[in-house]
């Protein structure tokens, strides 16, 4: 049973789902009807962008909103953008940017993914026109609010964000900036294929004719084909051994058989992963980080736990849910076949298990719950823990005077069920 799985396959769901849809750099697409005002939800019939201001309005068109993986937000604007008489000009144009919409805020992003909004805090944050904000058209900058809420719906690399400003409805329709790179996603956990031949090893790239693993190993060595490779969104990796993993006489026991993980193969490794799609290669830094079999290293095979190198890179293939790693250990190559995991499979994820209020908060927090939590853990977005509690009472109060500003995820567990609060300290 690996413990830690949970933690750490939860860690990748919340983020996966909570911010990896909003995380990146966004613009309004360049297109005719991006920007959009009406009577309802949706509706256009008051105004829209025509195709030709796209080029008219290039000052605009090249803004850029930025969502961090940190839970920070930022208005990149440049030199010009566009302006509009209520920032203080004599007509609509492109200009200098006009605090407080220029880029100065000190903003957050949250996205409730239930409700569908995504909620900007920072006094100027804002997405497409700055002027539209929750039930009104403010006239002068100065009137800019402490947050703005968007409906929003998020389809690949489209966003399309709603406002009722009062009298209407704007729509603002957003493109990831980098909407033309399509990076295979190594995010998330993956296990050695419970197959025939998931490791092999032969003189050529691809060949198994030295040694494949049979069928039958799945199940006699279940403490290795259970072992999970974790990529973390931030770049972020860990070997996820549990209690027992599959040792080799290199490793200091008698003969080969499940045992407890041996340093720096044990998952204790700090480690950090990057893939470079033109080379078509994954590379893990980080002593005793690796895929497979920990004893294969780029032109050798370690014949001692010590020798383990700083990284080993890998030559990588990722068909969906599926990657070959293949590596040349000097007198041939061992290939490696992982898949991904099934979250859905290993836990169950429930909503409203807890409450957290006050949330923005700045010095402490207050749980609420219907029944006794056994762990809550508070992390931050990267993942690092900031608190542990175990057996918390319906109600706990948790002191975050320490905490950055930024947005934390707050995990229960209560027997198999999990669930998820998102917190933003200010």
């Amino acid at each position: 049973m690996k413990k830690i799985y949970t933690l750490i396959v939860l860690m990748s769901v919340s983020c996966s789902y909570l911010f990896s849809q909003v995380e990146g750099t966004w613009k309004i697409a360049p297109q005719e009807g991006s920007l959009a005002v009406g009577p309802e939800l949706g509706s256009s019939e008051w105004w829209s962008i025509p195709a030709g201001d796209v080029d008219t309005r290039a000052c605009f068109f090249d803004d850029e909103f930025v969502f961090e993986a940190d839970g920070t937000f930022r208005n990149v604007v440049g030199e010009e953008t566009w302006i509009e008489a209520w920032q203080g000009i004599a007509a609509d144009g492109c200009a200098a940017p006009v605090a407080p919409h220029d880029g100065s805020a000190a903003a957050t992003w949250s996205y409730d993914a239930d409700a569908g909004t995504l909620t900007l805090t920072g006094v100027g944050a804002h997405l497409g026109i700055p002027k539209v904000i929750n039930g009104a058209e403010i006239t002068s900058p100065a009137a800019a609010p402490e947050s703005v809420t968007y409906n929003v719906s998020i389809e690949g690399d489209m966003m399309v964000a709603d406002i009722d400003f009062g009298g209407g409805w704007w729509r603002f329709i957003l493109e990831k900036a980098d909407a033309g790179n399509d990076v295979p996603d190594l995010t998330g956990v993956w296990n050695i294929a419970p197959q025939a031949a998931a490791l092999a090893v032969g003189p050529e790239l691809g060949s198994g004719e030295w040694w494949s693993n049979p069928e039958t190993d799945v199940m006699d060595r279940a403490c290795f084909f259970d072992d999970q490779f974790v990529f973390q969104a931030d770049g972020t990796f860990r070997n996820v051994m549990g209690e027992e993993t599959w040792l080799e006489a290199w490793q200091g026991v008698a003969a080969d058989q499940c045992g407890a993980p041996v340093a720096p193969h044990d998952g204790s490794t700090d480690g950090t992963w990057s893939y470079d799609e033109d080379a078509g290669t994954l590379t893990l830094t980080g002593v005793g980080a690796h895929l497979g079999i920990p004893k294969v290293i780029n032109d050798a095979e370690i014949t001692n736990p010590a020798d383990a190198p700083e990284s080993i890179t890998y030559n990588v293939t990722l068909e969906g849910d599926m990657m070959v790693a293949d590596v040349n250990f000097g007198a041939g190559w061992w290939r490696f076949i992982l898949q991904k995991s099934d979250v859905s499979s290993v836990i169950e994820v429930v909503n409203n298990q807890f409450s957290v209020f006050p949330n923005p908060a700045n010095s402490e927090v207050t749980i609420s719950s219907n029944e006794k939590i056994e762990t809550l853990t508070i992390r931050d977005i990267s993942g690092k823990v900031m608190s542990t509690r175990q057996n918390l009472s319906l109600t706990e109060t948790i002191n975050i005077a320490g905490f950055t500003p930024g947005m934390y995820l707050l995990e229960s567990r209560t027997g198999n069920q999990i669930s998820i609060e998102k917190l933003i300290v200010y």
